[in-house]
């Protein structure tokens, strides 16, 4: 039953339930009428934190030792190109490593290796990027096959038209190789395979490379050693075919001529 308004006389009423919040450690309690709350020293509204929840983080302890990551990433960034990509990941893995421990030898070391490594890797891009663009603003030879100028090729890269500069003074892998309307000594007027099996092989290489001088020229190879313009011939091991391969020239030994003797 509730009642409303005041009470009868002698009839009490009995007190409701209630709930008193306890005082936990670390809390204060609120301030009675007309008296001030004294603040506990170092206590804030929550009571003071647990030790370790605040303050600076503290620096890293080094052992020491110079990071031996930085020390290589250094060693492999300076021998060149051919390490410039390990040197640079190890430069790095030794510089966080050595950011971490607090190792600063180790740290310049790092940043020397990756400094390093990075100039080689941009002189290579940038070598290879000009060698490309060369090739793509300069090819070696025009749409018909022709030289575009003076080039050092592969002795295996020429074909029948390419003419040689002096073919006495040639060796190696590589000859200087000019378009025919330049000063040369020779032209090559066939390319071949000597047919494998073959027992006498000198004769079958100048039955050949007089077959393609006819072929080429239009007229009969000359046999006379006196003869201005001779054939001459060289078997090339590693040639672009399945097995050796002739290279045939129409050459003159002691003069230099302009032209092609290509039949028209």
């Amino acid at each position: 039953m509730a009642f409303y308004g005041q009470a009868p006389p002698g009839f009490a009423v009995p007190p409701q339930p209630g709930f008193a919040v306890p005082l936990q450690s670390g809390f204060a309690a609120p301030p009675q009428p007309g008296h001030a709350a004294s603040p506990q020293p170092g206590a804030g509204l929550y009571g003071p934190p647990p030790p370790g929840w605040y303050g600076p983080r503290p620096a890293p302890q080094w052992d020491g030792k110079t990071n031996r990551l930085s020390i290589a990433g250094l060693i492999t960034a300076v021998l060149g190109c051919l390490f410039g990509v390990v040197g640079l990941v190890l430069g790095i893995a030794g510089l966080v490593q050595s950011r971490r421990n607090g190792d600063r030898l180790g740290r310049n070391l790092g940043i020397a290796a990756v400094a390093v490594a990075g100039m080689y890797l941009v002189f290579i891009v940038g070598l290879l990027g000009s060698v490309m663009y060369q090739k793509a603003t300069n090819p070696e030879r025009d749409d018909t096959g022709a030289l575009n100028g003076p080039r050092s090729i592969s002795v295996t890269d020429l074909r029948p038209g390419d003419c040689i500069e002096d073919l006495n003074s040639q060796s190696g892998s590589k000859i200087d190789a000019v378009p025919c309307s330049l000063m040369h000594s020779s032209e090559v007027v066939g390319v071949f395979q000597l047919p494998s099996g073959t027992t006498d092989r000198d004769a079958a290489i100048d039955a050949g490379c007089s077959d393609h001088y006819w072929m080429y020229t239009g007229s009969p190879a000359p046999e006379d050693p006196a003869a201005a313009a001779q054939l001459y011939w060289v078997e090339v091991e590693d040639g672009p075919l399945a097995g050796p391969d002739v290279i045939c020239f129409a050459h003159e030994e002691a003069n230099v001529t302009m032209g092609s003797v290509r039949r028209r």
